[in-house]
């Protein structure tokens, strides 16, 4: 404030010396002065308001970027050139539930395979064994000599004179649960191996057979387990 009053008195004065002399008088000037605020000593100075960040353009219905796609599934590897094809049929075969696993009479190579369940109360796994059938019209079908416990079965006719004749096996099995079924059964074949310079080099494989209770078994190769190749088994449960 005393700084405006100051130059406010000289620039009075200096008007003043002007009008005194000779000269004509000269043009009339008002001057406002404002009074320069005080600081207050007190009050914080109001900071500077940030600067906004600029946004980012919003892209047009034209210019957004189409979604990204999901990633395509993979597709099965097929099998190379030279590698054999799994063998699909229907097949006539007959089944009988034992205590401790199964048989199966297969019609187109008048074999039996045998499944005991390992251990025995298992009923989804264990070793399998496979016979040919011997059975000739005329023999025996049964051992009249044998009685069953109640509510179980002797096998009759191929399957009775291999577990009659197997002791081994008879006390593996233990007596049949259900009579013997005839029925069709899905089976496939599906070839084990590799291929070695552009040659299928054979080895075992895996037999899969449903049966009356819709379930699936495999059976896989491994080596000469009576008359013929055997290995172990594994049931699927049903779908």
């Amino acid at each position: 404030m005393r700084k405006g009053l100051l130059l406010l008195a000289l620039l009075t004065a200096g008007l003043v010396l002007v009008a005194c002399g000779d000269e004509p008088p000269p043009t009339q000037i008002y001057i406002v002065v404002s009074p320069t605020p005080q600081e207050s000593e007190t009050a914080p100075a109001t900071p500077a308001s940030p600067t906004p960040a600029t946004p980012s353009p919003v892209p047009s219905a034209t210019a957004a970027p189409s979604a990204t796609p999901a990633p395509a599934q993979p597709t099965p590897t097929p099998q190379p050139v030279g590698f054999p094809t799994n063998t699909v049929a229907e097949v006539q075969i007959a089944e009988q539930v034992f205590e401790h696993g199964r048989m199966f009479w297969i019609r187109h190579t008048r074999q039996i395979w045998v499944m005991v369940n390992v251990p025995p109360d298992n009923a989804n796994g264990g070793d399998w064994f496979c016979y040919n059938d011997t059975f000739q019209e005329g023999e025996p079908e049964i051992d009249e000599k044998l009685v069953p416990p109640e509510g179980t079965y002797q096998p009759r006719r191929g399957f009775g004179k291999l577990w009659r004749n197997r002791s081994e096996l008879k006390e593996a099995l233990g007596w049949a649960i259900t009579p013997e079924f005839e029925l069709t059964s899905t089976y496939t074949y599906i070839a084990g191996g590799y291929m070695q310079g552009g040659q299928y080099v054979p080895a075992p494989g895996e037999h899969r057979l449903t049966t009356l209770y819709n379930e699936t078994i495999s059976f896989y190769e491994q080596d000469v387990r009576g008359d013929c190749l055997g290995g172990t088994w594994r049931k699927a449960p049903a779908p």
